[in-house]
């Protein structure tokens, strides 16, 4: 008989084989012996799977398996239905994780019972190392579906140590083809179910930003563009006619992240947009970002960008005369 771990920590791989010894070496040295890792290998053209299979053939705790390329939702859910552990957490091949992680997410989910554990995260960005308080407004799944919503919260998988029947038993699955904040969504799903949710006020996760080109998370494209707005779509199919706040402030965000980027031409975004800048107005709270979203909503998205770099070229000057004159 196949004995069954008690966590199964999912890590999707593509095109990592600079950066995916430095995560399987900080998984293979947790505290907590009783887990497995499954690498799934997402068709990466570079030397990632044959990388894990060297891994699996040394270690019995690691599983591999093999896929054509489909994107990192197909990925994440093929070691969904993989896993065997009671709880499962993901982590990403180019980031790794303190050595007492699944020792302690797994100790608090089974003192309290929970079906979800929050914890902390570090984020890793040009040499600087910054702690993210991750604690909830209350312990709710309602409330914690709102912070997410309003991005008090970070929606990552990588922080969450969630109980894998929570998946079975709702028939929750990453939505094919989002393969950008398809994360976020599943812990909506799981959450739109009323688990019983943990806070732990520590971090062990290190979230290494600008590292991998190949992660679509630190890119931001006319393509990522139209995934979040297929992951609105979801969103509100998901909540149906509920969190109309959270859902119109999600909208926002969206709308004025394309804005600001030359993702799309201005007669691209004015059709993408126009039909929607209205309804999406009123909710928006700074005045300037109102001027230059109607400004762009009209057709004039190039002369908006040209204002809000001129502006980031101005802080990035004072900056620099501030820290002279301190010096």
């Amino acid at each position: 008989m196949i004995p069954t771990p008690e966590i199964s920590v999912i890590v999707p791989v593509y095109n990592a084989e600079a950066y995916i010894h430095r995560c399987i070496n900080s998984l293979l040295a947790q505290t907590f012996d009783d887990f497995e890792v499954i690498l799934v290998d997402d068709g990466s053209p570079d030397s990632s799977g044959a990388i894990c299979d060297e891994y699996a053939r040394k270690d019995s705790r690691i599983r591999v398996f093999h896929k054509e390329n489909g994107g990192v939702a197909s990925a994440r859910q093929l070691g969904v239905d993989k896993a065997r552990g009671e709880y499962t957490i993901h982590t990403d091949p180019d980031d790794w994780v303190e050595p007492t992680m699944l020792e302690e997410l797994y100790y608090r989910a089974k003192t309290e019972t929970a079906d979800m554990v929050i914890c902390d995260f570090f984020v890793e960005e040009n040499g600087n190392n910054s702690y993210r308080v991750q604690k909830p407004t209350n312990n709710s799944a309602e409330a914690i579906l709102d912070d997410l919503l309003f991005n008090r919260l970070h929606g990552s998988l990588c922080n969450k140590l969630i109980r894998r029947n929570c998946y079975v038993k709702n028939g929750i699955r990453f939505a094919e083809g989002l393969n950008t904040s398809e994360d976020f969504l599943v812990c909506l799903k799981v959450l739109k179910n009323n688990p019983k949710v943990q806070y732990l006020n520590r971090a062990f996760y290190h979230y290494v930003q600008n590292v991998n080109p190949n992660n679509i998370t630190g890119q931001y494209s006319a393509e990522t563009y139209r995934m979040h707005k297929l992951l609105i779509g979801e969103m509100i199919n998901l909540l149906k006619g509920t969190h109309n706040d959270g859902l119109m402030h999600q909208k926002c965000c969206i709308a004025l992240l394309c804005m600001s980027k030359p993702l799309l031409t201005s007669e691209e975004f004015k059709q993408e947009c126009v039909g929607e800048y209205k309804e999406l107005l009123p909710h928006i709270k700074s005045r300037k970002m109102r001027f230059l979203f109607r400004l762009s909503a009209k057709g004039y998205k190039h002369q908006a960008i040209a204002v809000l770099d001129a502006e980031n070229a101005l802080r990035r000057a004072l900056r620099h005369i501030i820290s002279i004159f301190k010096s």
